[in-house]
């Protein structure tokens, strides 16, 4: 009992740290939750509970990987410029952590249309919309947060 509410304490903050861009709260929390299972032989989490949470995360991941392209897309930006802000995305991540990727997503995109189309409306648009993306993805991950800590109580007590 004593173990189980202590990984539930460590579980709430990393809820709110869905809250930065890229951050990989949700995987933190998965692996959490598979050392508490160890810990506790897996008495109180069996298969099916981890194939729901393991849902969870392929869900998070997708999203955190792919809302800010999905925005750049919507927002008119072509397949190339998608590439680079993909590429800035990877980049900025490891070069300026936690809000890199969402800078290096908006300034791949930004530079990629400008270069391609030379409008620089339309650049600054897709750009825009990929960030509207990003930020629309990180309250998704928010509440998917929110269900795999509430799942992981349920299953847990």
């Amino acid at each position: 009992m004593v173990i189980s509410i202590i990984v539930s304490i460590l579980l709430a903050p990393l809820v709110f740290l869905t809250l930065i861009p890229v951050f990989p709260a949700i995987p933190m929390m998965f692996g959490l939750s598979l050392i508490y299972g160890f810990v506790d032989k897996f008495k109180h989490l069996d298969l099916n509970n981890y194939l729901m949470l393991g849902g969870i995360l392929a869900v998070s991941i997708l999203i955190d990987y792919f809302a800010g392209i999905l925005g750049a897309k919507y927002g008119g930006a072509a397949k190339e410029s998608l590439i680079f802000g993909l590429l800035g995305v990877v980049l900025g991540t490891f070069l300026l952590p936690p809000f890199g990727g969402v800078l290096g997503l908006f300034l791949g995109i930004l530079i990629a249309e400008i270069i391609r189309f030379k409008d620089h409306y339309k650049a600054i648009k897709a750009a825009s919309y990929s960030v509207v993306g990003t930020i629309t993805g990180v309250i998704f991950n928010f509440f998917l947060a929110i269900a795999f800590f509430v799942l992981f109580l349920i299953f847990v007590f």
